[in-house]
């Protein structure tokens, strides 16, 4: 039994290695989401300056209707990354929990096995000195027999 309790706490160790993994590629991928947001903001002031210094002040509003759109493109994609780090963060809560109530499970299994080996080593002790008893004391009776 301790070799199968010692294979599923490797495989739920995996799981969490691979859920935490997971879990790291969304936040990476939120982060970039977060990075593509604030290069279009610069490209926006940039654009804003370049119309305002300018003749090409009449094509702006061509480029802020398009901001507007990829702007609003990154936001539902931020939602969604969002969405599903939450959720990435519930399966690795859920995993490391499966692995806990195995690695406690395998720390009572030691803990009582440990338990029983000081039990029987205790009883092997005492047995010792029990016999050790009787010997000295089969010893001294003979003695005392052969003295009186």
């Amino acid at each position: 039994m301790a070799a199968g309790l010692k294979n599923l706490i490797r495989l739920h160790e995996w799981t969490v290695d691979e859920r935490r993994r997971e879990l790291g590629l969304h936040i990476r991928k939120l982060n970039e989401l977060d990075q593509r947001v604030r290069d279009l903001e610069a490209e926006l002031k940039r654009e804003q300056a370049l119309a305002g210094s300018g003749d090409l002040g009449i094509t702006f509003g061509a480029y802020y209707n398009l901001y507007r759109y990829r702007r609003a493109r990154l936001d539902e994609r931020i939602r969604i990354q969002e969405r599903e780090i939450l959720e990435a963060r519930d399966i690795l809560g859920r995993a490391y929990m499966e692995l806990k109530k195995y690695q406690v499970a395998d720390e009572i299994r030691r803990r009582e096995a440990a338990q029983e080996e000081a039990r029987q080593e205790q009883a092997d002790l005492d047995e010792l000195g029990l016999q050790l008893y009787r010997r000295q004391s089969a010893r001294r009776n003979a003695a005392r027999r052969r003295a009186g």
